[in-house]
Parts: C-alpha cells; structure tokens; sequence
C-alpha cells in the first residue's frame, strides 16, 4: 500500500515479494528481478486458475513465440 493506491487481490491487498538480487560469486554477475505491476499487454495477477495454461505449457510459449 502506497497512500490511497493499493494492488488488490479481491477484496484484500495483495502482498508479494517486491524484487530479488542473486549473486553468482564464481562469475561475480548480479541479477535484479523486479515485479512489476505489468509489462506491456502483461498485468501482474494473482489466484488467477487459468494463468498456467496462458503462460507456462508447451502451446502457450509456443502461442507468445518463445519457443
């Protein structure tokens, strides 16, 4: 929550992770992940039953062209 704006899951805000720093200390690389609210046509969502289907099977990498 942020003032009057909050991302909300039904009727309660939603709590998630906000981003991730991993070290690889054989490289010395540093990856940040950050969520987001959306990227492009892609709204963060949450207990949504039919977000695996639309983004992790085999015809739906193969449906955004990531295979």
């Amino acid at each position: 929550e942020k003032g009057d704006k909050k991302f909300m899951d039904g009727k309660h805000p939603y709590w998630s992770w906000g981003h991730v720093t991993a070290s690889n200390i054989q490289t010395g690389e540093v990856t940040r992940l950050e969520q987001v609210k959306e990227v492009g046509e892609h709204r963060s969502q949450a207990h949504q039953p039919d977000t695996y289907d639309m983004y992790m099977t085999q015809a739906a990498l193969h449906r955004l062209g990531k295979v």
